[in-house]
């Protein structure tokens, strides 16, 4: 059992997820005292904001936090939410992770040269450094629009959504067409629901191509080691900013083992899919007429993919089967047809929304002016212009596998290395 918190400190670090346990990780090694500040329990955002059914959608050959790889009998499976949750608090275990749970920052400031956090309680901590590793996640985004609809519609964010159970009788609208957003309409479809999906500009990827894993081939292709420094200036304009791309991540599945989600598919078994939603008077919802560009743009994506993948083999000679796997039959008639321009969603018995439209940043209880114009934190892969105030685990902090498991330890290691620098006065 861990001693009470000191009130001075030389090292918080906030937040003990994979982010905030690999930083501790190479604190440690570099002989820094520290202490962790968990709101929750260790995992405490994989715990409580991932339905039932979740899976992560890399392989566990790719869950590698420092000096604790993947050790499973599995390594092309992929961890289930519970799984994930258990590999966190077996690594804070490993690393002797200097952990206190249930304690949250209220407040952190600037005081007389070090920083002042307000702890729930009323308590008090001083500390030289402070990590922010609160997750890549901010607060849930909703459409303005979301409160033009009826009361008796039941809306829930995807960070909230656990499995079709919670929701009351009747059809259910998605609203988006990312990683989350297909994968839980798949979800909801598989429990037998009527359905309903708003189709957005995300991509898909196959889960397989030529023998390997699709996230086999990011790795292979370099897609992983994409960062601020090294793609093109208006991408790195529009990722520093917001730290993403605004359109979603391509969907596939880490369920049920691994498999593709094809939208069309969904449609072909009964979903109705729907253009972009543009606004709501009441019951009613205005549509965009975008769903077979949408539809035609998502299939567009895997096969640029399958093509980078193609030419890379016949540039460096890889040994590689030729396409063991092609989209299922008949996908191409389904839609045949645009949506419509609005929906009732009285008449069509739609009792519930879940919005997988993505999240926010809400740093407003830094007291210290860090975030951009959308409240994305300024920073330099985690340094920002505050000395001894950091970043740990955003979405593409400095590149694109800054909050995976695969990549965080290479920043975690950066930023440790600059706090060590800065506590022993470099």
């Amino acid at each position: 059992m861990k001693q009470r918190i000191s009130e001075q400190q030389q090292v918080v670090v906030i937040g003990a997820g994979g982010a905030g346990l690999s930083t501790s990780y190479y604190l440690a090694q570099m002989g820094i005292d520290h202490i962790i500040l968990e709101r929750g329990e260790v995992g405490n955002t994989w715990a409580t904001e991932r339905w039932d059914s979740f899976h992560l959608v890399n392989p566990n050959w790719g869950v590698r936090l420092p000096s604790f790889f993947y050790d499973g009998d599995d390594p092309d499976g992929f961890l289930s939410r519970d799984q994930t949750v258990d590999y966190l608090h077996r690594y804070a275990e490993h690393i002797d992770a200097p952990v206190y749970t249930g304690i949250e920052v209220t407040s952190l400031a600037q005081q007389d040269g070090c920083y002042r956090l307000e702890l729930g309680g009323g308590r008090v901590v001083e500390s030289r450094v402070v990590v922010v590793a609160t997750g890549a996640f901010g607060p849930p985004k909703y459409p303005a629009f979301a409160g033009q609809l009826p009361p008796e519609i039941t809306q829930i964010h995807s960070a909230h959504y656990k499995n079709a159970d919670q929701l009351f009788p009747g059809a259910v609208l998605v609203v988006g067409s990312g990683q989350s957003g297909a994968q839980i309409a798949e979800d909801l479809q598989d429990a037998g629901r009527r359905v309903y999906l708003s189709v957005s500009s995300a991509g898909r990827r196959p889960r397989r191509y030529r023998g390997r894993d699709s996230s086999w081939w990011m790795r292979e292709l370099g897609h992983f080691d994409r960062n601020l420094d090294n793609i093109n200036e208006e991408t790195r304009q529009r990722m520093a900013s917001g730290g993403g791309g605004g359109s979603g991540s391509g969907h596939v599945g880490g369920g049920k083992g691994g498999h593709d989600i094809y939208l069309r598919a969904f449609c072909r078994d009964g979903m109705t899919l729907l253009g972009t939603i543009a606004g709501a008077d009441g019951d009613t919802l205005a549509l965009q007429q975008n769903l077979l560009e949408n539809l035609r743009r998502a299939d567009q994506a895997a096969l640029d993919f399958k093509r980078a993948i193609d030419e890379h083999i016949a540039q460096t000679g890889m040994d590689a089967p030729a396409d063991e796997q092609s989209d299922p039959p008949g996908l191409e008639a389904w839609p045949g047809a645009e949506s419509p321009t609005s929906i009732d969603l009285q008449e069509e018995g739609i009792t519930s929304v879940v919005w997988a439209t993505g999240f926010g940043y809400n740093y407003d209880w830094i007291k210290l002016p860090v975030g951009d114009e959308r409240g994305y934190p300024v920073q330099k892969r985690g340094v920002t212009a505050w000395p001894g105030l950091y970043f740990m685990g955003l979405q593409w902090m400095y590149g694109s596998k800054s909050a995976q498991f695969f990549g965080v330890r290479e920043d975690a290691e950066y930023v440790a290395g600059h706090v060590a620098e800065f506590c022993r006065g470099g």
